[in-house]
């Protein structure tokens, strides 16, 4: 019983290690490690092979175990010794521990999933630095091809590259295309025509098992048992079918996490091109709309002679969409230049949101008036100040009033109120236009995303505003909430933390 119970913590233990690893590096050291120790699975010798489909052939890619029976004697002495002394260590700190007695407590836990992993890397460089196993499996090359496949495949079309040894690719075909772990005695390996140099490195018997991944077999793993005065059993075969599952699993989890990585960082990079453009395009079309608005004011004044009546209404038309373009220009540069690796961060500073807010309600009035839209700010007592950015407060402050007025009815109202809330305030915008869906309510702070979003919109606009926000806020330490319902209108909270004051 006691044996059994030191094999499932045994497993545990290598199960934990492995499914914890997420660098290639990691695993291999982990799983020859856990293969040869007397704490592991036991075995003498580990050898990786990494399988090149496309190359035709097996490559050595990693090995651990000793070169003679003596020296794998010596190194388990010496780490039996290391053993030791860690567990001694882990005694003497688990003595901190508070935890009741019979129970592990986080700390506990810990300690003992670094003490295990501290001998994993033990074994392992020790192992690895007394010979020079690994040095001549990387230099081992083992032609093959897959089952079915003719020669001229094998040769990928070209007549000069000789045919692999069919002894050798019966053998490995075997061994790749099956699920088990296979028993090759020094036999069979010898009948294989493998290359020399591995005849050298595997003379004794050995077992072969595939590692296959979700992505095909990715390597072949080879362990043997010259240095212990028993042969290879049935019990060895489980293990060793157990343990390549596992490594399949683990090496699953590395790609897949490799994978996320890579494709997080192509989305930065094409997140910080799309920034870029349009940076770039915005800046170019700003000159020329300076300029265009700039003669406009210039013909308004008779500076160039004098205009009629009809053409100055044409000439104030031109200036007024001149401005509503250079606005969304400027909307583009903005969220350009917030979503850039350049973005400088904001100082803060104690604020007072009523005068930021007197300050971007001019900036609202044309559209405001034309669709006589009231705006009243509800004031009934001091509103402290916050700690926030004046001019990030105020682009935060002009865009959700431009929101409330673009997406207003004729003859609508928007309130602001002002409300301290511990160490917050909180600034309401409350419109009674056409609300937003909740279904559309997680996408509001998307750039570009439209509410309406039909080819013959009703309401202009990029939809850039709200994501602006968005960012301001998380520039300066800001937060909002939404509260909408469908043809009812929309309650937008932005809160700030109170300014400390002395």
């Amino acid at each position: 019983m006691t044996h059994m119970i030191e094999r499932v913590r045994m497993i545990n233990r290598i199960h934990a290690a492995l499914r914890s690893s997420l660098s290639l590096e990691d695993i291999y050291s982990i799983a020859l490690t856990a293969l040869i120790s007397r704490h592991g699975l036991g075995f003498s010798r580990a050898f990786l092979f990494e399988v090149d489909e496309v190359a035709g052939e097996l490559r050595g890619l990693s090995a651990l175990g000793a070169a003679s029976r003596d020296e794998h004697e010596r190194l388990h002495a010496e780490i039996d010794r290391e053993e030791e002394r860690l567990a001694h260590m882990v005694q003497d700190l688990h003595g901190l521990d508070e935890a009741p007695r019979g129970e592990e407590s986080l700390f506990g836990q810990s300690l003992r999933e670094l003490s295990s992993h501290s001998f994993w890397i033990t074994t392992y460089q020790k192992f690895s630095a007394a010979n020079d196993m690994q040095e001549r499996l990387r230099r081992v090359r083992i032609p093959w091809r897959p089952r079915g496949t003719t020669d001229a495949a094998a040769r990928f079309g070209d007549p000069r590259q000789p045919a692999p040894p069919r002894a050798a690719a019966g053998l490995l075909s075997e061994v790749l295309a099956g699920d088990s772990a296979v028993l090759v005695t020094p036999d069979r390996l010898a009948a294989a025509t493998v290359p020399d140099d591995v005849k050298e490195l595997l003379p004794h018997e050995g077992l072969w098992s595939p590692i296959r991944t979700q992505r095909g077999v990715r390597l072949l793993l080879i362990v043997d048992k010259p240095f212990q005065d028993e042969p290879l059993d049935h019990l060895d075969i489980y293990h060793m079918e157990w343990f390549a599952g596992q490594l399949a699993l683990a090496l699953d989890n590395a790609e897949m996490y490799t994978d996320l990585e890579t494709a997080y960082h192509s989305l930065r990079e094409l997140d910080q091109m799309k920034s870029n453009f349009l940076a770039t395009i915005s800046h170019e079309l700003r000159t020329p709309l300076t300029a265009i608005t700039g003669y406009v004011q210039l013909l308004l004044a008779n500076r160039v002679g004098p205009v009629t009546q009809g053409q100055k209404e044409v000439l104030e038309r031109i200036r007024s969409h001149g401005e509503l373009l250079t606005g969304k220009v400027n909307d583009i540069i903005e969220i350009a230049e917030i979503d850039s690796d350049n973005a400088l961060e904001v100082e803060l500073k104690p604020v007072d949101p009523l005068n930021v807010l007197m300050a971007a309600l001019p900036r609202v009035e044309s559209r405001r008036g034309q669709k006589r839209i009231s705006i009243e700010p509800i004031v009934t007592e001091a509103i402290p100040p916050v700690w926030a950015n004046p001019e990030s407060l105020e682009r935060i402050f002009f865009h959700l009033l431009d929101n409330a007025v673009k997406f207003g009815h004729q003859h609508g109202h928007v309130r602001i109120d002002f409300t301290p809330r511990g160490d917050e305030l909180r600034i309401r915008f409350i419109d009674d236009g056409i609300g937003i869906s909740a279904a559309q309510l997680k996408h509001i702070f998307d750039a570009f995303y439209q509410v309406d979003n039909q080819l013959t919109r009703s309401y202009e606009g990029l939809g850039i505003g709200l994501a602006i926000i968005n960012k301001q806020l998380a520039l300066t330490r800001g937060r909002i909430e939404v509260e909408s319902e469908e043809g009812k209108g929309s309650i937008f909270t932005v809160i700030y933390p109170l300014a400390q004051t002395s």
